[in-house]
Parts: C-alpha cells; structure tokens; sequence
C-alpha cells in the first residue's frame, strides 16, 4: 500500500472574522491525484496556501512525506506550486526557465533531468523559444516542467487552466494526470471546474464555509453525497423534494411529498425529510407515479431539459433524449435506489444548499 504523501490535521484560519478554515483535515496517498473543489470563499485555496506554506495557519499541523512543515518555507517543502497566472522569466528560453531551480538547487544531472521531463510534456522542440513565443498551454507546460524539473514530488496546482480556453484547458489536464501518474508524482489540484475535477481526479473534497464536506471518487460524489449541499453542488443540478416520512422499505424511506407518495435509499425514520432524484434519472412513462405538465423545454444538444410542473405545484428538472411538447401531460418515474433521502436539515432546506 502507498504511503501517506500529505497530512493535514486540524487547520484553522481566520482573516479579522472571516473563519478560511475550520478545523480541516484529511490525507493524501503518494500517488494520488487529488481535487478540491467548492463555491467561492469555500476555502479552497486558503488551504492549498498553508499546504504551501505561503500562508501560515493559526492553528493546526501540515505534514508532507511524513515530516511536519509548518515552520518550513515553500523552497524547503518538496513541493511544485503551479497557479492560473504563467510565471516563467521573459528573456529566458524555455529550456533555462525550466533549468533554473534545479541549477539552484544543486539537482544532480539537472540536463538529462530537463531533457527527460521536456520530452515527457512534448514541448522539448520549443526549448528554444521565449515564452512569448509560446502559447498559453505550452507556457503552463513549461511552468510544470520547471516545478517537476526541481525535484518536486508533490504538486499543488492553482486553478492552472483557468486562464486558457476550454479545448486548452481539456487537453492539458489530461497530459498533466498522464505525466503526473508516469512520474509517480502526488498532486492537490485546487479548481472550480467540477468538470475538470471529476474528469482527473482520484478523489476529490467538496468544500464549504471552510469545512470539508466529502471526500471521496468522483463516482462516489456523484451517486452517493453524504449531504444536501454535495447533493446540489456536485452536478450542477438535482431535484429536492419535501415530504413527510410514512414508512421504511428495508434500506428505504417512504415519503408522500403530497401529490405523491415515494420512496428512496436512506433511513429516515419520522417527521419531515429531502428525497433528491437527479435530472437524468427520471423517465418519462406511461405507467408512472409521478404525474405532471411540461413547462418548459430547452434543447441542450444531446438531450432536452424540461421543467415539469407536479400537481401539487411543486416542479422537478428532467433531462432526456425524448422530445415533448411544451403544455403536454406527463407521468414520470424513476428507480428508488438513484434516489436519496436525507433528514430535513434544522436549518432549512434553502440554507442548507445555498452557495455562498
């Protein structure tokens, strides 16, 4: 088994009464590519910055390979710190950005090492150019090359396409996973691209108001949020129903939402409860439970996003390849096990999805 790259324990964070971070804690796998992700002010890269040692926790310990950092600056860290914004010297050529810490550091064989790594990132025939010379994602290739070339065996990656356009953006992330897996390199990618995350990540932290909510694959994420708010922020979209609990099937909940009575995966046991039911896990059905009115349709390319209006005026989201008339009377089903049943939150259902 892979030893523990990264451990983050307890870290804590404040500016003046802004709390970054909240007792934060979770570890990394060498090896793994690791995500983070969240809305705005979530946290995220407060946390990449003390990981860095670029800000300094209030409290809280961060260790890298095993060894405690907090009192280490960046230089003395192992660590590779790529952001959105391309930082290579101007009137230095690729081939002597990329050389200039390993040079500094005294790194062994540092040509064969920069040769090697340019090739890998299939920019050694810009060696000799001036970064101006070089598109944006050859310059962030350069960037990663520099930060691998100086023996870094964790990255920390900023939002490092952010900056780039989408097709750009796609086809570096998946050479950046590529070389990073070939290399045997551990990597904490900071983004607010859910996309971007989901499509490279091992695991991926949702966080929120500087707490983490979730780790886990993206699959797990996805299909199994541990919360409302990983419920709505993973995916973009999802359906929240209210109703009170009526009943438990084995590992179901059964709900009348007032119009309808339903079931899904979880084990609320009384009162009040949130079924969520994805967009694309609905159908459209002759036979189904769910009755309602197409109001509106929206084509999205592949498939059609309708909003359907439930006779208990309540509406739900559904995505599918089937084309319906706006105004038409539907019935809508779906299988109880994509569907999941959460406690009605003290808090209240808008506040407990609300972004911040």
């Amino acid at each position: 088994m892979s030893s523990v790259a990264l451990r983050v324990l307890n870290l804590s964070k404040r500016f003046d009464k802004i709390i970054a971070l909240n007792k934060v804690s979770f570890e990394v796998r060498e090896g793994e590519y690791f995500a983070i992700i969240g809305p705005s002010g979530s946290g995220k890269s407060t946390l990449l910055k003390c990981i860095a040692g670029l800000e300094r926790p209030d409290s809280g310990d961060v260790y890298i390979f095993g060894k405690l950092v907090n009192d280490l600056p960046p230089e003395k860290r192992e660590i590779g710190l790529i952001f959105q914004e391309i930082y290579l010297f101007p009137h230095m050529i690729v081939k002597s950005n990329v050389l200039y810490p390993a040079v500094v550091k005294g790194v062994k064989s540092a040509e064969d090492t920069v040769r090697e790594i340019l090739s890998s990132m299939n920019i050694e025939l810009r060696a000799a150019s001036l970064p101006s010379e070089l598109s944006l994602g050859d310059q962030q290739k350069a960037s990663l090359a520099r930060a691998l070339a100086s023996g870094a065996r964790l990255l920390l990656l900023d939002e490092p396409f952010g900056s780039m356009d989408p097709r750009t953006a796609e086809r570096l992330r998946y050479e950046v996973r590529r070389v990073a897996k070939s290399l045997g390199l551990t990597v904490i990618h900071v983004t607010h691209n859910q996309e971007e995350a989901m499509a490279v990540a091992d695991k991926i932290a949702v966080m929120r108001k500087g707490r983490i909510e979730q780790i886990g694959s993206p699959l797990e994420l996805y299909l199994r949020p541990k919360s409302l708010f990983v419920a709505r922020f993973i995916g973009g979209e999802n359906n929240f129903l209210v109703g009170k609990v009526v009943g438990a099937n084995g590992d179901f909940t059964v709900l009348d939402i007032g119009s309808v009575v339903l079931k899904g995966w979880g084990s609320v046991t009384s009162g009040l409860a949130v079924l969520t039911i994805r967009p694309e896990r609905l159908r459209f059905a002759n036979d189904g439970q769910i009755e309602g009115v197409v109001d509106t349709r929206e084509f999205l390319g592949k498939t059609y996003k309708y909003v359907i209006r439930l006779n208990g005026g309540v509406s739900l989201i559904v995505r599918s390849r089937e084309k319906i008339e706006v105004g038409a009377s539907v019935r809508l089903t779906f299988n109880p096990e994509d569907a999941l049943v959460f406690p009605y939150p003290k808090e209240g259902l808008e506040e407990a999805v609300r972004y911040e």
